[in-house]
């Protein structure tokens, strides 16, 4: 049996301690979803250290669930999963938690990630006749449009990760990692290491050239680009939610592996 995910989490590395303009603090804090322990959200320096913890409007002031959250990549918006209105939905508002708002449309919608222009999410979509099936699905925030990406008939793809260009997503599928071509509509699929192997968590590097994902009950591999190879990097079956840093050097992740949940950061090697 594998270790049971947190019910609350959602990290992402690269977001700053200092005002967007300031770019020589970029990549030096993440955004985490707290709990009630540790009083809600809050922004964590790179470093470690939790005495140094600033602390951001609380985008979640009730009992509603929320997670997932991503920070937009020129830093001035956030994005995120929550419960608040009944069903889990995906929501956008201002970087200090302000003018929240659904853009996920009606039904269930989940775990939003930015493109790299920081104008559209991607993110998983319930058929509304089949709850149990996810799909991918984009939202242009400016024009509002919302675009189905992937039809599949069965499985809950966990999410899409953008590459560089803007043009393609990855995400992983029942035991495949897919890289979607948005504008071709075409897609590389690429089989689990692992024969029957489940994946999820598909992390695309800074570079486009290397994607992290995890395994069921093996730990984390990284395929390289374009000749497709596989390696294992992590032998860690509770990490997941990879997330790299802005130069590609090293990655960040929650792992059980101490005895209780944190965040940890390894370079692959």
């Amino acid at each position: 049996m594998g270790v049971a995910e947190p019910d609350r989490r959602a990290y992402v590395a690269a977001a700053s301690t200092a005002p967007p303009e300031a770019e020589p603090h970029v990549g030096t804090a993440m955004f985490y979803s707290g709990n009630e322990a540790d009083g809600g959200s809050g922004v964590v320096p790179a470093g470690g250290d939790t005495r140094a913890v600033l602390r951001i409007t609380r985008i979640v002031d009730d009992t509603s669930s929320s997670a997932h959250l991503r920070v937009s990549p020129d830093r001035r918006r956030i994005a995120f999963d929550s419960d608040r209105d009944g069903m889990r939905g995906v929501y956008v508002g201002e970087r200090d938690g302000t003018s929240i708002r659904k853009v996920s449309g009606e039904g269930f919608a989940a775990r939003p990630s930015w493109s790299p222009d920081s104008g559209t999410l991607a993110f998983v979509r319930a058929d509304p006749a089949q709850p149990d099936v996810w799909n991918i699905w984009t939202l242009d925030l400016a024009l509002g449009e919302l675009r189905q990406i992937t039809r599949h008939e069965t499985g809950k793809p966990q999410g899409a990760s953008w590459f560089p260009d803007g043009a393609r997503l990855a995400y992983c599928h029942d035991d495949r990692l897919i890289v979607r071509d948005l504008r071709s509509n075409t897609e590389r699929v690429y089989p689990s290491p692992r024969p029957n192997g489940r994946l999820r968590s598909a992390a695309v590097a800074p570079d486009g050239g290397r994607i992290v994902f995890h395994v069921e009950r093996d730990g984390a591999w990284l395929l390289e680009l374009p000749e497709g190879s596989m390696r294992r990097v992590l032998e860690d079956p509770s990490a997941g939610e990879y997330t790299w840093s802005q130069e590609g050097d090293r990655f960040a992740y929650y792992s059980a592996n101490a005895g209780g949940w944190g965040v940890w950061v390894m370079a692959p090697r």
